[in-house]
């Protein structure tokens, strides 16, 4: 391939992989369930340790994306993103983008928004010609507002929080050899 060539390919991939984050970003605000499962590929890395409280796991996507229909289901949400990244090593990428998600939900026990302030870095697979998210590392800063908003606590969420963050689908951590 030519060096104009490889750059083409790489603008290319570029807008592709952020057109990707673009559709995860509208699906989760518009509720479209379909569109946001498009966007990951069938076994999805997950690090939202920092929101939930559990460990990297690796799991299904449809088991993710029942998840995050139970999970913002109940409120209005409004995601935004900037400052975007990507490093393309051939059929891989590394990105990070930054991110505001708004949430909100009409509520007697405190206020009725809830803003994240932090960013995504993500990792792309080109799967059959299509780049897909193939880990989800959602970092945020800080939060502002009613951090209840999100109720893990509701028992159909919580069943499914159970499989998603099951032990059996914890990344293990890299041993280090042990010397004899």
């Amino acid at each position: 391939m030519t060096p104009e060539a490889e750059r083409l390919q790489t603008l290319w991939d570029r807008g592709e992989i952020e057109r990707v984050m673009l559709d995860f970003g509208k699906a989760l605000d518009r509720g479209d369930w379909h569109l946001y499962r498009a966007c990951l590929a069938d076994r999805i890395r997950i690090d939202f340790e920092r929101l939930t409280g559990f460990a990297e796991v690796e799991v299904n996507a449809d088991e993710w994306v029942r998840f995050a229909s139970l999970a913002l289901g109940p409120v209005k949400r409004h995601h935004q993103y900037s400052n975007f990244s990507c490093v393309i090593n051939g059929d891989h990428a590394d990105t990070t983008m930054y991110m505001v998600a708004r949430h909100w939900k009409a509520t007697d026990r405190g206020g009725a928004t809830n803003t994240q302030y932090g960013w995504y870095e993500n990792l792309f697979q080109r799967i059959e010609g299509t780049w897909k998210i193939s880990r989800i590392s959602h970092q945020f800063q800080w939060i502002d507002g009613n951090d209840a908003l999100l109720d893990f606590s509701e028992p159909e969420l919580a069943a499914q929080m159970r499989v998603v963050f099951s032990p059996a689908n914890l990344i293990k951590p890299l041993t280090p050899a042990v010397a004899p």
